[in-house]
């Protein structure tokens, strides 16, 4: 059995990203929140995850596989949210 997703968030590697520790850690936390059970934090994660994955970012491929997990356990707005992310990724 896979480790619950915020572990896997936790261990994430964002040491060849060129990312500051700091701002790596703020992802980390706002992938958690996007996660949430709870719809009004999921969304203004999502707001603030669209702000930081402006194109290029070295953020994309690292987040791609866990927000497509997420988009599996939403409800349909954060699944719309999602499928918005993921587009800005890939532009």
């Amino acid at each position: 059995m896979d480790p619950p997703l915020w572990k896997r968030v936790r261990e994430l590697d964002w040491s060849d990203t060129g990312i500051p520790e700091k701002e790596f850690r703020s992802v980390q936390k706002l992938l958690q929140d996007l996660s949430s059970h709870k719809e009004a934090r999921a969304m203004k994660a999502s707001q603030k995850l669209w702000n930081l994955l402006k194109p290029p970012t070295p953020l994309g491929p690292i987040l791609k596989p866990f927000l497509f997990e997420i988009r599996a356990i939403s409800t349909r707005p954060v699944q719309r949210e999602i499928d918005d992310l993921v587009g800005r990724i890939e532009e």
